[in-house]
């Protein structure tokens, strides 16, 4: 055998090693004639690899608990051996520093909710690699079993290189982060744009499958829509893409203090844009509920503003109404643009039933031809963790399926 050959048989080996990992993770549980149904491989290849992975205690094997339809012995059952592996997961937000360590299906084995972190970098990574050890600790899980750390940062990522080009802060941009978190941990770390991973997060730990291309519509202090697209985020040209938060939606409007330009979404319609727009309204003395629940001297946060729309406030329903409704011309456009099949939409402010429902009203009445008919919108239920989830989910699927 030629040297060529040899690295070819090694590539078809693991090729087909990761294509088995891939079918149990993701219909598991799963029988080895299914994982040989679905990918075309021989039994015996299916056989011998999975044999390697139960003795690795990568996976499990259990009879299906009722006889096959045939009649017979039970079936015998594939899937992942959770706690054979963990992953850290960070998501530096722009309110909060979160913090989560999982196993390989997405439970939380401990976690941390802590202030935004320090706006100067030294400090900033300190605490981040403190936190981690903090956390790891406390959990319990065994440090050898750690994959490593992913990190979810607003902002503009160039995750490959791991440096953070721009983000909350500006003593963060240009820095190497990944190799100066790894040295302080001594172990492997990732990053990437916080709505990036927030996608592999639905996409890995998510409650159902999700399909292999669709949006992940993401509403906080920015907003971004990246597009998973055949199980993978599309990151674009200096991983950009997604940010539907300076695309533009009402041209000659207010000025976003972000990117200096008028009427983009983000100027209209995140939560810096709504909270501005009502503290105005309390300051002219035109919100009496947002008035009742915000101290004398405070600006309102958003938990305050939605407790004063559902109690019926006379300025705070127009703005979140107008709010909305502009978010939901941008998912109509994303339906129009890319037609995926699901569009996931993770925001706080979609607690409220009655945004959720305008929403989906206004995207209805912006769609065209048989988007109109064929539209697939989910929210996800709040939770402070997703991004944290989502950075770990990242880990997991780099070190486990990719």
């Amino acid at each position: 055998m030629t040297k060529g050959e040899g690295i070819s048989l090694l590539g078809v080996k693991e090729r087909n090693r990761q294509q088995i990992k891939r079918v149990i993770y993701r219909q598991a549980p799963v029988t080895r004639q299914r994982i040989t149904d679905e990918l075309g491989l021989s039994l015996p290849t299916i056989t011998t690899n999975v044999a390697q992975m139960l003795g690795e205690g990568l996976l499990v094997e259990y009879a299906a608990p009722s006889r096959s339809p045939t009649g017979g012995r039970r079936l015998q059952l594939l899937d992942f051996n959770a706690a054979a592996h963990y992953a850290v997961g960070v998501e530096l937000g722009p309110y909060q520093t979160l913090f989560c360590v999982t196993d390989l299906r997405g439970k939380v084995c401990g976690s941390l909710v802590l202030e935004a972190a320090d706006p100067r970098y030294p400090e900033m990574t300190a605490f981040v690699a403190q936190n981690i050890r903090e956390l790891v600790r406390r959990s319990g899980v065994p440090e050898e079993r750690l994959f490593g750390v992913g990190v979810g940062i607003p902002g503009f990522i160039e995750y490959q290189e791991g440096v953070i080009r721009t983000a909350l802060h500006a003593d963060w941009m240009g820095r190497p982060f990944v190799r100066d978190l790894s040295r302080l941990l001594s172990l492997p770390v990732w990053i990437d744009n916080n709505a990036r991973m927030r996608a592999f997060g639905r996409e890995m730990f998510g409650s159902g499958a999700a399909p292999d291309t669709f949006a992940y519509f993401l509403v906080s202090k920015g907003l971004a829509c990246p597009l998973m697209i055949k199980n993978n985020v599309l990151a674009g040209h200096k991983a950009s893409a997604g940010e539907v938060g300076h695309t533009t939606i009402l041209p000659d409007g207010p000025l976003c203090p972000t990117c200096g330009r008028r009427g983009c979404l983000e100027a209209v319609a995140g939560e810096s844009a709504i909270l501005n727009a009502a503290t105005k309204a309390l300051e002219r003395g035109e919100a009496p509920c947002l008035a009742a629940l915000v101290p004398p001297g405070e600006a309102p946060d958003t938990t305050q503003v939605l407790e004063a729309q559902r109690l019926g406030d006379p300025a705070i329903c127009p703005i979140m109404e107008k709010a909305v409704e502009y978010l939901g011309l941008e998912v109509a456009n994303i339906f129009n643009f890319i037609s995926p099949s699901l569009v996931v939409v993770d925001g706080y402010i979609f607690q409220l039933e009655e945004n959720r429902c305008r929403l989906q009203e206004t995207v209805q009445g912006n769609l065209y031809g048989l988007m109109a008919k064929e539209t697939n919108i989910e929210f996800l239920p709040y939770d402070r963790l997703t991004g944290a989830l989502g950075a770990a989910a990242f880990v997991v699927r780099r070190c486990l399926l990719d």
